[in-house]
């Protein structure tokens, strides 16, 4: 992308998907090259390798399984500090990874995701703004495949991401007793010589598992919950010009072992909009759809 032209979608690649460069090396971990989980040692999260290993087991997993999640949750629209409340969201992500020869893990990964009514979750289709009383047309969103390298510094991003200014990062873990969260944050914006209008995009998803289970050399994969936090420019669809303000985005979710556990109505509406993306995930992944 051109610093001239709109900027490309960025949930595929954010947070619970796909987009972003890595940063310089976490503070605090040591420099060795990532490697498979050593059977029966528990990990060292403040080392490189283990950190990136309990990165994988809750993002994705260290094989080649089709992985899924899910948030739900609600945007916010902010102006003078005030909250909003506009719509809900609900999205779902497949990817699929494998490890490289360096000890990272390269993936491809999709999203699909629904805007629905705050309050009663039914999909919206039009939305009244209530800053401008204006009736829009409400989109739904698919983005990717997308693929990317997931480092113990953080994610880097094919051209896809090209013409935005984008940071990405994991921080260090957390624990407490058998609790384990590790921050995904990313920071995308459009460059300073950008001719059309600017767009940011601030997110922060915390990724919460058990350290039982990530010491677990059997488990590919660790139950892991979701929790999202996003500010991110007013999205063009709700049509505020430059009235000042921005969006809030607050969601929570997991990851999933298959697909008839996201929620009922991400499965109804999925089978119905995207029947392709219900029916084999996988051929989309692998680039093997018609």
């Amino acid at each position: 992308m051109t610093a001239t032209s709109a900027p490309t979608s960025r949930r595929s690649a954010l947070g619970f998907g796909t987009l972003a460069l890595g940063l310089p090396a976490l503070g605090g971990l040591m420099a060795a090259p990532a490697q498979a989980q050593s059977k029966g040692k528990p990990l060292d999260l403040t080392n490189r390798a283990d950190f990136l290993t309990a990165v994988q087991k809750m993002r994705g997993a260290l094989d080649d399984r089709i992985c899924m999640g899910y948030v739900k949750g609600v945007y916010y629209g902010v102006v003078d500090t005030r909250l909003t409340p506009l719509y809900g969201v609900l999205g779902g992500t497949f990817s699929r990874y494998k490890k490289l020869p360096d000890g990272n893990y390269e993936g491809r990964t999709f999203e699909v995701a629904y805007f629905t009514d705050w309050n009663t979750g039914q999909l919206l289709e039009k939305f009244k703004n209530p800053y401008t009383g204006e009736t829009v047309d409400v989109p739904q969103t698919r983005m990717g495949p997308s693929t990317i390298t997931i480092t113990a510094d953080g994610l880097k991003i094919s051209a896809e991401g090209r013409g935005l200014v984008v940071k990405h990062r994991f921080l260090p873990a957390r624990v407490v007793n058998d609790d384990v969260w590790i921050v995904d944050e990313s920071m995308v914006s459009t460059p300073p010589d950008f001719a059309g209008p600017k767009f940011f995009y601030n997110e922060v998803t915390t990724l919460q598992a058990s350290l039982k289970d990530l010491n677990d050399p059997k488990l590919m994969q660790t139950p892991t919950h979701v929790h999202f936090n996003g500010v991110v420019s007013w999205r063009p669809w709700l049509k505020m010009g430059d009235r000042p303000g921005h969006l809030l985005g607050n969601a929570a979710g997991r990851r999933l072992a298959k697909m008839t556990d996201y929620p009922r109505e991400y499965q109804e509406w999925t089978a119905k909009y995207h029947p392709d993306v219900w029916a084999d995930p996988g051929k989309i992944l692998d680039g093997k759809a018609g």
